[in-house]
């Protein structure tokens, strides 16, 4: 089931690092070709005319997204993509909200951690844990646990820390280092 979803997760991104090229693309390029043509329908003066603009070129619209080549996601659907790519590396997704301008707003900043119950651990050896949370992600430790051991049930709260590091706090715990690998 974990390969399943992992593969599924691996597959949509492609998809959408294939399909959305123009998305990705910088501010000054311009916008899709279907979505502008889309637009002008609004310049049309006569009802009917317009009312046809529009509804050839939702058909349009509507073919193309069932052909992905255009994806069509909100706030939320974003939001819930960036949670569970946390943790791995990826290049700058300008249609996933990795965008400079915005490197400051408190929506850039929502995912420098996330907080998440732990659903299963299992030890590796000298101290260090496998743990794997809720949404199925895993994460390592790369330094031994000391004190308490995690369990299932228990929060962890995992932040970015330098360098492209991960730090993981287990409730009642201190702060070791971690790495997604799941």
């Amino acid at each position: 089931m974990r390969i399943k979803a992992i593969s599924s997760l691996f597959l949509t991104l492609s998809l959408c690092l294939a399909t959305t090229q123009s998305i990705a693309a910088p501010r000054q390029q311009p916008k899709p070709e279907i979505f502008t043509d889309l637009l002008q329908c609004r310049e049309i003066p006569d009802d009917k005319t317009r009312l046809a603009c529009f509804d050839r070129q939702v058909a349009a619209m509507d073919g193309a997204a069932q052909r992905d080549e255009v994806v069509v996601l909100d706030k939320s659907e974003l939001t819930k993509t960036r949670r569970t790519l946390f943790g791995f590396s990826f290049p700058k997704l300008p249609f996933l909200g990795d965008d400079d301008d915005k490197a400051d707003t408190p929506e850039a900043e929502g995912l420098s951690q996330i907080e998440a119950k732990i659903s299963a651990v299992k030890s590796m050896g000298y101290g260090k844990w496998l743990i794997t949370l809720e949404d199925g992600a895993q994460w390592m430790t790369t330094e031994a646990v000391t004190g308490r051991d995690p369990k299932p049930g228990n929060m962890i709260e995992i932040k970015r820390g330098a360098i492209g590091s991960f730090l993981g706090k287990v409730e009642g715990g201190r702060a070791v280092r971690v790495k997604r690998v799941g």
